[in-house]
């Protein structure tokens, strides 16, 4: 039990200390989010918060590897390529938070670093349909888990735009995520989700309304691809077979924002990657909800959603129960 309070605690702390390092730096370098017509904030606010989830995450990694070496040998392939793909996602949103790249670049990184973390068994082989169905994916088990990480980072970058809400909802997918996972007797998505929860949580003591510093692309994107990930394999519950409804429950906000955003651009002509200012966040706010009050109705409901998804794991586990 010692170890699980390490795993939460040392990321939680490292967070707390890191972010203000990270605000002052993106203030020397002018990495901010400047007020205009799309967004809620005033004035000129330090975007690189994702930083010190970043570094909080990976220094949790490492406690994890010096407390239970075993479990690292057991899971390198799949604990690398999950750390090298968030460094990648995290260095890619740093420099478009400054620079503003191509999205078609990002998009193509973004593939690359999914593809990895995909070959090296952050997939799902068969899923679980609605009727107790299966479904077998063969060749497409690859493209379709792919298409999963990357629009599951995408989306979560679009949901970050109030204050404590990229943040928050991310920690409500973790704490679930947690449960399902251990619900299933995985024993390294439930750590991964301690870990990456500590350094949200102590992120989100600098985020919550009014914010000094966002997380920004570094952090909505890297932690975009981390839940990604750990929720495909938190529905994982018989050799890479996991229930189609688990992840779709856990990142049900910010899936179904972007598929609304998506056609509502469709619609009108645009790119689906133009940013406007109609997003379900944007819309509880213009109906007269503080950015408080508007990020905490939205991160309830993920909650809610995150138990729908618990007990749909334990009807899953209890059927398997009943079988054996």
């Amino acid at each position: 039990m010692m170890h699980y309070i390490l795993y939460f605690l040392i990321p939680f702390l490292i967070a707390i200390l890191a972010t203000p390092l990270f605000k002052r730096f993106a203030l020397q370098h002018h990495v901010v989010a400047r007020q205009n017509h799309r967004t809620v904030h005033r004035g000129e606010i330090p975007k690189l918060g994702g930083g010190a989830i970043f570094l909080a995450f990976l220094i949790g990694l490492v406690v994890l590897a010096v407390t239970k070496p075993e479990m690292i040998l057991t899971n390198v392939k799949m604990l690398a390529s999950l750390a090298a793909g968030a460094t990648v996602l995290f260095f890619l949103g740093a420099i478009d938070d400054k620079a503003d790249l191509n999205c078609n670049f990002k998009l193509a990184i973004e593939i690359l670093a999914a593809s990895v973390a995909v070959a090296t068994g952050w997939r799902i082989e068969a899923l679980l349909l609605p009727a107790q169905q299966e479904l077998t994916l063969g060749f497409l088990s690859y493209p379709i888990s792919v298409l999963w990480i990357v629009g599951v980072a995408n989306s979560f970058n679009m949901i970050d735009g109030l204050d404590g809400l990229a943040g928050g909802v991310a920690t409500a997918i973790l704490l679930s995520a947690m449960a399902i996972s251990a619900l299933f007797g995985n024993t390294l998505v439930p750590i991964i989700c301690i870990i990456l929860a500590g350094a949200v949580l102590g992120f989100l003591r600098y985020n919550i309304s009014p914010a000094s510093i966002f997380m920004g692309d570094s952090g909505s994107l890297s932690l975009g691809f981390l839940l990604a990930c750990l929720t495909l394999n938190a529905a994982i519950f018989d050799v890479n077979k996991a229930a189609l409804l688990i992840p779709l429950l856990l990142l049900g906000l910010p899936l179904t924002d972007t598929l609304l955003a998506i056609f509502r651009r469709w619609r009108k002509g645009i790119h689906p990657f133009h940013a406007d200012r109609e997003h379900v966040h944007h819309r509880l706010v213009a109906l007269g909800l503080s950015q408080s009050g508007a990020a905490l109705a939205l991160v309830g409901l993920t909650f809610i959603l995150g138990v729908m998804a618990y007990l749909v794991a334990h009807g899953i586990q209890m059927d398997l129960k009943i079988l054996n």
